[in-house]
C-alpha cells in the first residue's frame, strides 16, 4: 500500500531491502620472506641489503635512485634481487629522492 502512494515498484524496494554493501577486503600479497638469495644460493637478510645500501648512498651513489642502485647491488654484491624490493627497502629507510626535474625556460 505504502509502495503504491510514493509511486515505488515492488521490484525495486525488495531489490534494496535485502541488499548490503560488504566491506572490501584487501589482500596485500604474498609477505615479503626478509631475504635475498646471491649467486652462490646463500640467504642474504634485508637488514645487511640495507647496510649494503646505506654504505652505497654514503659514497660515490649519493643521488641514485632505486633502479641504479639494483643495478650496482646485482653487480657488486652479485645478488638477485628485484628492483620492487630495493624501492621497498629504500622507502623504509627514507633515502628515496624526488624524481622531479628542473624545467628549463626558452625565450
Amino acid at each position: 500500500m505504502v509502495l503504491k502512494i510514493l509511486k515505488i515498484p515492488r521490484s525495486t524496494y525488495y531489490y534494496r531491502k535485502n541488499y548490503r554493501v560488504n566491506e572490501k577486503q584487501v589482500s596485500e600479497g604474498r609477505p615479503a620472506p626478509g631475504y635475498s638469495i646471491n649467486e652462490d644460493g646463500k640467504k642474504i637478510a634485508d637488514e645487511q641489503i640495507k647496510e649494503f645500501l646505506l654504505e652505497l648512498i654514503s659514497g660515490e651513489c649519493h643521488s641514485y635512485g632505486y633502479r641504479k642502485l639494483t643495478v650496482i647491488l646485482r653487480r657488486q654484491y652479485k645478488l638477485i634481487i628485484n628492483k620492487k624490493k630495493v624501492y621497498r627497502l629504500c622507502k623504509e629507510l627514507d633515502i628515496l629522492t624526488s624524481s622531479k626535474k628542473e624545467k628549463s625556460f626558452t625565450s
